[in-house]
């Protein structure tokens, strides 16, 4: 296929996806309340999961390549954790993966003090976060007696889901490209050619498209009340 065929292409699938999982987020949003209780949790996971694709910045093969990549990246990790959830049926387990990574976010924001002293002491004084953070981690343990388990790692989603060939692929090719390891001292990988690009929108496309099955999955299992 041509390649500029190829990203128009691309381009009106992800606006035609983009409106349905738009019009979704508005139903999950009017049935954030009273009446549709006993489906709060998938109610909430699908507003959210459709709330945060939409709010992603648009990235065309103008950009550079990481900038691609890392879209591409979150995409994916989108559908493997919303489809994983949906195939487990685990949207109550979710607010307990939550709680749990907001403890973890809050530890880490708690050790830029000690990071400070050791690499930024101008910065020590400019604020008091670390006391905010600490409020806000006293806070959530009054709310959960202990922060249950971690999400499992995303490869065992992966695998679970039947997605493990694209992990692979994503994890140990893209991986190299977005970070700096002995592979980066190479210097023999010019990975930032328009064909290049196109490859992971593609991919983003595709990713959104899958996540728009899933969400369309927990609007399907909301009974309509209206």
């Amino acid at each position: 296929m041509n390649l500029e065929i190829l990203i128009n292409d691309t381009n009106q699938k992800n606006r035609i996806n983009k409106e349905k999982i738009l019009n979704l987020y508005r139903t999950f949003e009017q049935q954030r309340g009273i009446k549709y209780h006993n489906w709060a949790y998938e109610i909430t996971f699908g507003f959210l999961v459709a709330e945060y694709v939409l709010k992603l910045k648009e990235v065309s093969v103008e950009d550079n390549i990481d900038t691609v990549l890392l879209l591409a990246r979150r995409l994916l990790e989108v559908f493997i954790i919303t489809k994983y959830v949906v195939a487990n049926n685990l949207f109550q387990k979710m607010a307990d993966y939550c709680a749990h990574d907001r403890y973890e976010y809050l530890e880490g924001g708690k050790a830029r003090g000690k990071a400070d002293e050791k690499l930024f002491p101008e910065l020590a004084g400019l604020d008091d976060m670390i006391a905010e953070y600490q409020k806000q981690e006293d806070e959530l343990r009054e709310q959960h007696r202990s922060f249950g388990q971690k999400m499992p790692p995303m490869r065992k989603m992966a695998e679970e889901i039947g997605y493990l060939e694209e992990y692979n692929y994503f994890y140990k090719f893209a991986s190299k490209l977005l970070h700096f390891c002995p592979f980066t001292l190479n210097g023999d990988t010019d990975f930032n050619k328009p064909l290049d690009k196109v490859v992971f929108l593609c991919r983003a496309a595709k990713y959104i498209e899958k996540i728009r099955g899933e969400l369309e999955i927990i609007h399907q299992r909301v009974p309509n009340l209206s």
